[in-house]
């Protein structure tokens, strides 16, 4: 359940549903994303996510969406209605920062 609700994220989507506003950012909200692999490690999985950019608080919102997926909370063919939705409140809770890391950046 959760590589297939993670390959609906694959390509290029509005991220509205997944992304917390700030204030000052008016700008697009479409980015392309070009990973997000679910790995197997000892005691868990680890979640690897590429693209073009991201908006603030999108791999946070991503992840606890797909960990209510897990969780049986969210269906994975869901993912596609709630981009569509364009709604933040259509998606899952915000994972916590704990364990989060940015790996690399290229221009």
């Amino acid at each position: 359940a959760l590589r297939l609700a993670a390959s609906h994220f694959i390509g290029t989507h509005d991220f509205t549903s997944f992304a917390n506003r700030k204030p000052s950012f008016s700008g697009d909200m479409t980015r392309t994303l070009t990973r997000l692999d679910v790995v197997e490690v000892p005691n868990g999985i680890r979640l690897e996510f590429e693209a073009n950019g991201f908006l603030y608080k999108m791999v946070r919102n991503i992840t606890g969406t797909l960990l209510e997926v897990a969780a049986g909370k969210i269906l994975p063919t869901a993912i596609p209605e709630i981009l569509s939705y364009k709604d933040r409140r259509r998606a899952g809770s915000t994972a916590p920062a704990q364990g989060l890391f940015l790996m690399l950046i290229s221009l």
